[in-house]
């Protein structure tokens, strides 16, 4: 059963892959950009309410509760696949929670919500990139800026999701390992959409009709992260 799980977490990130899609607005960084144009506050919170329930949240919240499934964490809520319900249903108020903080500093903090591909042409120097965005994030002049809205949601949400969890994870370690898994989990969606067009190269998506539903979605989603 355990090895089902497993199985579950590829085929989920295979599915986010397939949803991903350019949004208004977005300035690819391997794009000939002129002039960099930031967003305002109204926009960072419309953008986010706009995608506070994007499918691919709600896929990789599935994935993360598969990674807790695999590892029985909390071993209280047992095995199964009514655990693995509990569990996901766990991820999605933790996202909730981290979404809500993540927009409120982002509204404040001049953050860039917008994810930018890497101007490298190596895979390992895109992968690093793609990784290094979740934390270090264009700010609305154009420069580079700590992703503060990323640390106090992942961290903020972990926290509140303990009151949820099994007494034994109210500490301070828990928190900790739950919000680095949390910036994981970001970091591989970064890279997703990193890759998406060499992805597509892979699978051969070129060749098939524009109006075949796997591509429809993958040119839905293919520049942006969350």
């Amino acid at each position: 059963m355990r090895y089902g799980y497993f199985l579950l977490v590829f085929a989920q990130a295979g599915l986010a892959f397939a949803q991903q899609t350019p949004q208004p607005g977005q300035l690819a960084s391997d794009q000939n950009v002129t002039q960099w144009r930031g967003m305002t506050v109204g926009e960072k919170l419309r953008y986010d309410a706009r995608h506070f329930l994007d499918i691919d949240n709600l896929i990789f919240a599935g994935i993360g509760a598969a990674l807790d499934q695999g590892r029985n964490r909390p071993a209280q809520w047992g095995q199964g696949w009514g655990a693995y319900s509990g569990r996901y249903a766990s991820h999605i108020g933790q996202y909730l929670v981290q979404r809500t903080i993540m927009s409120s500093v982002r509204a404040v903090d001049h953050e860039d919500t917008r994810f930018f591909r890497s101007k490298h042409t190596n895979y390992a120097a895109r992968a690093a990139d793609a990784y290094l965005h979740t934390i270090w994030r264009h700010s609305d002049d154009g420069g580079m800026m700590p992703a503060y809205s990323e640390f106090l949601g992942d961290y903020g949400a972990a926290a509140v999701s303990r009151i949820w969890w099994p007494d034994s994870y109210h500490k301070a370690s828990s928190i900790l390992v739950a919000g680095s898994d949390t910036i994981l989990i970001d970091g591989s969606i970064n890279l997703f959409h990193e890759f998406s067009t060499d992805i597509e190269h892979w699978l051969h998506l070129g060749r098939l009709a524009l109006s075949h539903p796997l591509r429809i979605m993958h040119r839905r989603r293919y520049l942006w992260s969350r």
